[in-house]
């Protein structure tokens, strides 16, 4: 009996001078390691980052253990800080791919797997003054002529390859302008064009980069995907996002052996829900991390920037830190690629929880206008220029969207053929300045109306304007460039949608099941144009998203030609597919109602039941038609199983 009893109160103080000598830290790490290859020599210093308090002790070792090797390393930690670290390679280090680990005490914590090159001596020294420099080579020869930056520096490599820069470390990189006919290695879907380095200005840094060559890129194709907006959950997103990495697994799969690049236009997360659901960086990279053999270039957008950090450099430090740079370029075939960051974050405190306090401005700030500058200044006037940036250039009239818009227009001055493609507005349309030669697309959205749609009605995403979630497929062919908007799930030749305005009556009793809601809900459709009354005049709406100036929209009624009329209107088909459903849900109060489109025609026909052939021809010459069989119904499953 006393056994028994002494035995329970032996654990308890056992687990009591247990808590008083303090247990062991957790090993959840939440490290980013470069995968490689990464070139390495004797006395390298390999940095890697972390998320804020998800690194290792300073009594920790990085543990490479074999897979490919000859042997395992083990080095201790130095430099930590509060979201970095480093470790030096030493002389006996070999060639191989390796585990990278943290070794604690008896317990390992596996990262990633990381290949690494061990190099000999090549004679590459820095000169007086700079404190970053390198050799770019493919194999053993150095590749002259490619340009190296830190942001605010550019420069050109000499006979050898070799680069040297004097920098003022402002940011935590190094970055080249990939050539044209080369590549560089990924980490998934991000392209390993840039190089850590330390932010100190006393400390030289050695950085190399490795091209691959990548045959011929005269012809290739560029994807442009705007505003993914993941959160990690809400409106279902990440189900709904597999769904278009799906298709563009297909879409490589069926164009294997083309030469085929993406590129994102800002907004890929929500700055939001990077704190109340975890979900930032690394956790959309996983998410399209399944989409296999794709480079994928990044712009960011205001949605990338941190909420909790104050102004415009700390919000965009995570994003550089964790992703990519903010601006840079590259070269594929003819054509010369920007990417610049066009959000100026002027908040002056954080954002909490909330984002209440996230301000800024739509405009490209004066250091990144001045590496524009010096960027464009290794660029024949005669190549065609593609830039991408968040917010657009132009509004939906032509008229500037930017502060500065006229002062990034005049850096292309002297070039030929320049397009910008922006997102941020979750919109399509088109802006042709002949004068200036710039013509501008804002692409829509990858999540159209935030995945709202497609949540509540699943396959029919759309966006506030009608448009259908999707993504720009632009083909190449040595210097002229042609282009398609995609909907997701839709055949290419889906280009507009036609509703019978006699079909229209948009009462709460058809369209309600929450009876509560009503008055909010014929409020919308009042406000949008009169819907809510059924207009039996035979009209004929037709939604044209990637309708331009150079498009024709015709329709005819037993072979004679109506007139068509181009108007700015609200899309019907969003009011019962996005506000009624959210109404039924019981919500309301929310932001993401509809908004004018000025993509809408209108004809009126003679008989209420004749079959109209509309024909669409957008402005490379391809022609859209459908046979619109009337009277055409105007529920969301008409819509939804087209």
């Amino acid at each position: 009996m006393r056994n028994k009893i002494l035995l329970p109160l032996f654990v308890v103080f056992c687990l009591l001078l247990s808590s008083c000598k303090g247990s062991t830290p957790s090993m959840d790490f939440d490290i980013r390691v470069r995968r490689g290859p990464v070139e390495v020599k004797e006395g390298t210093e390999i940095t890697s980052t972390f998320v804020r308090g998800k690194g290792p002790l300073s009594t920790d070792l990085v543990l490479l253990r074999a897979v490919s090797g000859s042997a395992d390393f083990t080095y201790p930690i130095r430099n930590l800080t509060d979201d970095s670290f480093s470790f030096v390679i030493g002389a006996d280090f070999v060639s191989g791919t390796y585990d990278f680990c943290i070794k604690r005490g008896g317990e390992t914590k596996l990262i990633d797997q990381v290949q690494y090159t061990m190099l000999k001596d090549d004679g590459v020294t820095p000169s007086s003054g700079s404190n970053i420099y390198g050799q770019v080579r493919c194999g053993d020869k150095g590749i002259e002529g490619v340009a190296v930056s830190d942001g605010y520096v550019v420069t050109l490599t000499d006979k050898n390859g070799v680069y040297q820069i004097k920098s003022e470390k402002k940011n935590p990189y190094v970055f080249i302008s990939v050539p044209s006919g080369y590549e560089v290695s990924s980490s998934g879907i991000l392209p390993l064009f840039y190089e850590i380095v330390s932010t100190d200005v006393s400390k030289v840094d050695r950085r190399d980069f490795e091209l691959y060559e990548a045959g011929d890129q005269t012809n290739h194709t560029m994807l442009f995907f705007g505003d993914i907006h993941l959160a990690g959950g809400k409106q279902n997103d990440r189900n709904q996002f597999a769904t278009f990495t799906k298709e563009i697994n297909d879409y490589l799969a069926e164009n294997s052996g083309d030469k085929i690049y993406a590129m994102t236009l800002g907004d890929m997360t929500w700055d939001l829900y990077w704190y109340s659901k975890k979900y930032c960086f690394d956790q959309y990279l996983s998410d399209a991390n399944v989409i296999k053999g794709l480079q994928i270039f990044h712009t960011i957008g205001n949605h990338d920037h941190d909420m909790n950090s104050v102004g415009d450099w700390d919000s965009a430090l995570r994003y550089k830190e964790e992703l990519c740079p903010n601006y840079y370029s590259f070269n594929i075939g003819k054509i010369h690629y920007v990417v610049l960051d066009n959000i100026e974050c002027t908040n002056a405190v954080a954002s909490q929880t909330d984002g209440s306090h996230r301000t800024y401005n739509q405009t490209v700030v004066s250091d990144d206008l001045k590496w524009l500058k010096l960027d464009l200044a290794n660029v024949s006037k005669s190549t065609p220029v593609v830039v991408t940036f968040h917010a657009p250039a132009f509004n939906e009239s032509g008229l500037d969207a930017m502060k500065n818009t006229s002062e990034l227009v005049n850096c292309f001055a002297g070039f030929s053929d320049v397009t910008f493609v922006s997102g941020h507005t979750h919109k399509l349309y088109s802006v042709l300045d002949s004068k200036k030669k710039i013509k501008e697309y804002n692409n829509g959205a990858v999540c159209a109306a935030w995945w709202w749609t497609g949540y509540y009605t699943p396959g029919l995403n759309m966006a506030q304007d009608g448009a259908p979630a999707g993504y720009r497929i632009m083909d190449v062919k040595g210097t002229e460039c042609t282009s398609y908007f995609k909907a997701i799930g839709k055949d290419h030749s889906y280009q507009f949608r036609s509703y019978d305005r006699n079909s229209i009556e948009m009462t709460a009793e058809n369209f309600l099941t929450n009876q509560a809601k009503a008055d909010e809900f014929l409020q919308d459709v009042k406000a949008a144009g009169g819907y809510d009354t059924q207009d039996k005049s035979n009209k004929v709406l037709i939604n044209v998203w990637d309708y331009n100036a150079n498009w024709k929209v015709e329709v005819f009624e037993n072979g004679n030609p109506l007139s068509v009329t181009k108007l700015s209107a609200y899309d019907p088909l969003y009011l019962i597919a996005y506000n009624a459903k959210r109404y039924n849900a019981g919500s309301s109060g929310f932001s993401f109602k509809g908004s004018v489109s000025k993509h809408i025609f209108q004809v009126t026909a003679k008989d209420a039941s004749s079959t109209l052939e509309i024909k669409v021809t957008d402005d490379e010459g391809r022609v859209y038609i459908e046979n619109m069989k009337r009277p055409k119904a105007f529920t969301v499953d008409v819509y939804a199983n087209e």
